[in-house]
């Protein structure tokens, strides 16, 4: 059984997929990274990325992270984590390749030149000025670290697009959440 590991930058549309598909889990790495202020623990995530004189880092990482993405891709899951230095560091220099049988790692990224979309999507979910700044500060060379990746499969997001319709397009297999009609 092939398994499916997917590294996604920031606003493409990670948690939406989650929402949708039964077989995907939105895999953030941040409440492994830090210890977040008991002041802000109650807020959601996205209002939590900005807060870093409310965190702390934990010495567990990204070792706590690797474990629980292993256990997760070992369960079936579509596990999509954010495309972002650190993560993507954590994951090429563990042996996680090696630890689970078929697995495949896509990495998906915006073109250089479609920043301003991403920021927008970073505002209507709640991102703080902050956490846009640091985005935007770190962009070009995560640009960079993604078209250097040679040893990954990657999809390049189009303008107006979401993660979705990438994968679809992409010819990667979701399965839908099944609703429930209401009479």
């Amino acid at each position: 059984m092939e398994k499916l590991l997917i590294m996604a930058y920031m606003g493409t549309g990670k948690t939406e997929l989650e929402n949708k598909y039964d077989n995907v889990i939105d895999f953030d790495f941040q409440d492994y990274k830090y210890i977040y202020d008991e002041s802000i623990r109650h807020l959601p995530l996205e209002q939590r990325k900005g807060s870093t004189n409310l965190r702390t880092e934990n010495p567990s990482y990204p070792k706590n992270f690797l474990t629980d993405a292993v256990q997760l891709l070992n369960e079936g899951k579509i596990v999509v984590s954010p495309f972002i230095d650190h993560v993507f560091r954590a994951y090429d220099s563990s042996d996680i390749k090696f630890q689970i049988e078929n697995l495949r790692i896509i990495l998906v990224c915006p073109t250089r030149d479609n920043f301003d979309e991403y920021v927008e999507r970073f505002k209507q979910r709640g991102n703080s000025d902050e956490f846009i700044a640091r985005r935007e500060k770190e962009f070009s060379s995560l640009v960079d670290l993604f078209e250097q990746a040679d040893n990954y499969e990657k999809i390049i997001m189009k303008p107006g697009q979401y993660l979705s319709e990438a994968l679809e397009e992409y010819g990667i297999n979701l399965n839908s959440k099944s609703s429930i009609l209401k009479n």
